[in-house]
């Protein structure tokens, strides 16, 4: 099994140390604080649809994470500096030996210094030497750098999905394969 945790220095800065680490029942707050604040950050229009959606994911998988992620055999990270949860990223497994990355995001105060970089490959890393051949996720239309960035890690965009015209709301699809553990 690949290991839960994981540090690096943060890119561009000489000293905040950045450590990934498995999720526990204590985080349940900081990362809904997390989730919530990164997911309004899109409600610039529809403020309605955004703020149903961030209190039903709250009331669902983010209300047992232990539940819907880990158990099952999936796994939910945190990125913290200095014990302050900075980002955060979940695998739920799937059929088929696939996961869907789900509820990444990284604190606003935070981006673009590679955290989301290193949830990422801890994931990728994480699902390969526990048997996962693909990792997929689905990003909403107007989530303009999350596509981007996704694609930067080579996800391959698969398919669009409407799914309200009004309000309008478009979830992109995209997938990787991930290369078997060469851990024995």
């Amino acid at each position: 099994m690949a290991p839960n945790e994981n540090t690096a220095t943060l890119e561009g800065s000489p000293s905040p140390v950045v450590q990934i680490r498995q999720y526990r029942s204590e985080d349940q707050t900081d990362v809904v604080k997390l989730f919530s604040a990164g997911m309004l950050h899109y409600a610039t229009e529809n403020i309605e649809f955004w703020e149903g959606y961030v209190q039903q994911s709250i009331h669902d998988d983010l209300a047992d994470i232990g539940g819907v992620y880990m158990k099952p055999g999936g796994n939910f990270w945190v990125a913290t500096i200095e014990d302050k949860i900075v980002g955060m990223v979940g695998l739920e497994a799937k059929p088929n030996q696939e996961g869907e990355l789900r509820r990444m995001s990284v604190n606003h105060e935070y981006r673009r210094y590679g955290i989301g970089r290193l949830l990422i490959a801890h994931l990728e890393a994480w699902a390969a030497a526990n048997g996962f051949t693909k990792v997929w996720l689905s990003t909403g239309g107007v989530m303009t750098q999350a596509r981007k960035f996704y694609l930067s890690l080579g996800y391959d965009h698969t398919k669009t999905e409407v799914y309200s015209q009004d309000p309008y709301f478009e979830a992109m699809f995209y997938a990787k394969t991930v290369a078997p553990s060469q851990a024995a």
